[in-house]
């Protein structure tokens, strides 16, 4: 059996999710062949290049407006005919380099763009793989619905009632929560790890994550940390962004706080173990990985698009805290330090969103779909 998995881009959420689902594949059927494939690495450069540099300036200068357009109904619409020609002018390159040759039974797609791209070739080339879809966020925009789509796995269950809305069959509905890595579901010993990170016993540990790519004010909440003269430790994420990396390494000097850096690491299982308070984006990865940990997440630097809709998700279930000043940060810090925040009644609210088994339950689905159609396929030649 021939599995591929579609991603967009190298340190992001979507190819964790993608990595999460390899692993529990390979764990629980290791005779299944794997391939993951980068999107990014199919598609123009020019084209790319252009692509971020203009999601970028978008979510920074005029936030408002990838708000507007990101699951607006009417701006899908009136772009339907020019996303799908764009669709149809790139898939073959796509389709040449790595559906051809590894000619997959399962394609699982953690993006919409590749989604919409393994559409168009199955629908095309009359392919008959199983096409998956693998939502990222807790909540999802119009770019994901395609009638080629064979399941759909869905964050929670709020999201059912919206699909089936959209005109989506009920049957290739599945929730299963956000897949994570099996490591986060594993326990640790506490002690043994801050030994591991040489971290100070007893002293309240912070871990600041700023996504992927490191993007955030991480930099101005150290200083207002440290300022706050509490007794502190700080874990500081910087993803793929070299220089918040930099300027941070030349402000150790600068602090009181015993302060450690990381880059773009895949032991943040570990990280979040030993943590007290994650402090971070509300991307669907980072969050999802905590509400599996436990670990209690105060919201801020939240995108456009998106990120402002799992905030608004996570503080309409009273799962997360928006720390919109250092006021409201040093607030929390205290609630926590305290006892005063009741931490038990927040854990079960967590352990509600929370899907520490999301990839197994993901990869389990796959492999009994593609032999329940195999067996049909099967008894239709007899016939």
């Amino acid at each position: 059996m021939r599995v591929l998995l579609l991603y967009m881009a190298a340190a992001t959420g979507h190819r964790q999710a993608a990595e999460a689902i390899r692993q529990a594949l390979k764990e629980f059927y290791p005779e299944v062949e794997i391939k993951s494939e980068n999107l990014f690495r199919h598609g123009n450069s020019l084209v790319r290049r252009l692509l971020k540099d203009l999601y970028n300036t978008v979510i920074k200068v005029t936030p408002w407006f990838w708000n507007f357009i990101w699951d607006s109904k009417e701006i899908y619409w009136l772009t339907y005919g020019l996303t799908n020609l764009l669709y149809r002018l790139n898939y073959l390159k796509l389709y040449k380099k790595v559906f051809l040759p590894f000619k997959p039974q399962v394609v699982i797609c953690t993006h919409s763009v590749a989604c919409a791209l393994s559409s168009v070739i199955k629908r095309v080339k009359k392919e008959n793989y199983l096409l998956a879809a693998v939502p990222t966020d807790f909540c999802i925009h119009p770019y994901w619905f395609y009638e080629n789509v064979d399941i759909y796995f869905l964050p929670h269950k709020e999201l059912k009632e919206k699909l089936v809305g959209e005109g989506i069959d009920l049957k290739k509905i599945r929730i299963t929560g956000i897949p994570t890595s099996l490591n986060f579901s594993k326990s640790h010993n506490s002690k043994e790890l801050k030994k591991k990170w040489e971290l100070k016993e007893g002293l309240f540990t912070i871990l600041l994550m700023g996504g992927g790519q490191g993007v955030g004010s991480l930099r101005e909440i150290v200083f207002s940390l440290d300022s706050s003269n509490l007794p502190l430790q700080l874990l500081v994420v910087t993803g793929a962004n070299r220089r918040l990396r930099k300027e941070l390494e030349g402000i150790r000097t600068k602090i009181s706080l015993p302060l450690k850096l990381f880059g773009y690491t895949r032991q943040v299982d570990e990280l979040m173990e030993v943590s007290d308070l994650l402090i971070s984006k509300p991307g669907g990865l980072t969050t999802a990985e905590a509400l599996v940990k436990e670990l209690p997440l105060g919201i801020v630097d939240s995108l456009a698009g998106q990120e402002r809709r799992n905030k608004q998700l996570l503080l309409r279930k009273e799962i997360a805290f928006e720390l919109n000043s250092r006021e409201a940060i040093i607030r929390l810090i205290n609630n926590l330090k305290d006892n005063s925040f009741d931490l038990e009644s927040w854990r079960k609210r967590a352990r509600k969103l929370a899907c520490p088994r999301a990839a197994e339950k993901i990869a389990q689905t796959v492999m009994e779909s593609l032999d329940k159609n195999r067996h049909q396929q099967g008894l239709v030649k007899r016939e």
